[in-house]
């Protein structure tokens, strides 16, 4: 079942993955590109993941991995099919496993739309009503539905009310034993939600991460965190995006974010960082049209803001409205979520420059 187109609208949600074979972790034969499905358990719920394994994963190579989260409202395998347009394409080319692991969710009761399902990643801050800087939401913000483990949610609380947190880092230690993982080169990142999710991960945790990139999405004001070590951090955001502006407006559902610029402060105090913003670029980013400032430039200390002028609350790189909602799965996931729409296959022959510069972010970080 599709997500209402209007409260799509709203949400500007994103996310999932998928390339569809079959296998388990001691299926590791060179030379054979596919995605696979595992469980853990965490605090007596299943939780679900997906894994990626290039062509080039082979017994006793050690390669990179990227945990990649989706969206509110999006699903694991919908994230890579539809918003990152086949990211998995991209970890091949690179050589990186990627692990898309999915929130938690549950079915709407609103009676007065179509019932959908509701998936979200807890960041802790998305819950509250006040804040450090003040409230987080407009007295006439949007109403999200309440997850029923959270029993009453306060008028600017969206959120999961689960322990993903403890999930995600049972998950690192889970795949860096079961999979042939370079454990100097685990990364980071998601889009909008699933951002914001990795924005606090990547604080709380830090001592996972070679470098945390986070598109479309910071957590709220007062809540910007600082790593516990200096690692390095992209963020990617469209100037028209109004579902998590980039510079701390007011969202269209009446909800407040951290500003990019917040938000990299805040970081670079944790990374010991002191410099002040510069102007940067690479090639990616000046055919494209990017406007990009970064602190520390070529350290371990790197904090890499970029600002996508014409872009909106989509994956940096991709058309607009060619399957970039990531409400759906892929046939790999359909099982744990039969009514959910099956996902749209990735528009063949675009060259998703967001992907790209988000590998060749990762690839100078060790």
């Amino acid at each position: 079942m599709r997500i209402p187109d209007s409260t799509a609208k709203i949400l500007g949600v994103f996310l999932a993955a998928a390339l569809v074979s079959c296998g388990n972790v001691s299926d590791r034969n060179a030379g054979i590109a596919r995605m696979t499905r595992h469980t853990i358990e965490h605090q007596g719920l299943e939780r679900e993941y997906f894994v990626f394994l290039p062509a080039r994963y082979e017994t006793g190579a050690d390669l990179p991995v990227v945990f990649f989260l989706h969206g509110y409202g999006g699903s694991a395998t919908g994230a890579e099919a539809e918003t990152t347009n086949g990211l998995n394409r991209y970890a091949e080319e690179y050589g990186y496993i990627m692990v898309y692991p999915q929130g938690t969710w549950f079915w709407s009761d609103d009676s007065s739309d179509e019932r959908w399902e509701v998936t979200s990643w807890n960041h802790i801050s998305g819950n509250f009503n006040e804040g450090p800087e003040g409230p987080l939401c407009t007295p006439d913000n949007v109403r999200f539905p309440c997850p029923p483990e959270c029993g009453v949610c306060g008028r600017c609380a969206w959120l999961s009310c689960h322990d993903d947190l403890g999930f995600l880092e049972k998950l690192l230690e889970t795949v860096a034993q079961d999979f042939y993982v370079d454990r100097g080169r685990i990364y980071l990142s998601g889009f909008s939600n699933g951002s914001m999710m990795a924005h606090y991960v990547g604080c709380v945790a830090s001592d996972w991460f070679a470098a945390v990139a986070l598109v479309g999405g910071r957590v709220e004001p007062g809540y910007q965190c600082a790593p516990t070590k200096a690692i390095p951090l992209l963020q990617i955001n469209g100037g028209r995006d109004e579902v998590a502006p980039s510079d701390g407006r007011v969202s269209n559902s009446g909800f407040f974010y951290a500003s990019t610029t917040a938000t990299a402060l805040q970081w670079n105090k944790g990374t010991g960082c002191v410099d002040e913003p510069d102007s940067w670029s690479n090639a990616i980013t000046r055919t494209h049209g990017l406007q990009c400032s970064a602190t520390c430039a070529g350290t371990d200390k790197e904090s890499i803001d970029c600002l996508w002028p014409e872009g909106d609350h989509h994956w940096p790189g991709y058309p607009a409205g060619h399957g970039t909602g990531g409400y759906c799965v892929t046939a790999l996931q359909q099982a744990s979520m039969p009514e959910q729409t099956l996902c749209v296959e990735p528009k063949p022959g675009v060259d998703v420059w967001g992907s790209r510069l988000l590998f060749d972010f990762f690839a100078t970080h060790q």
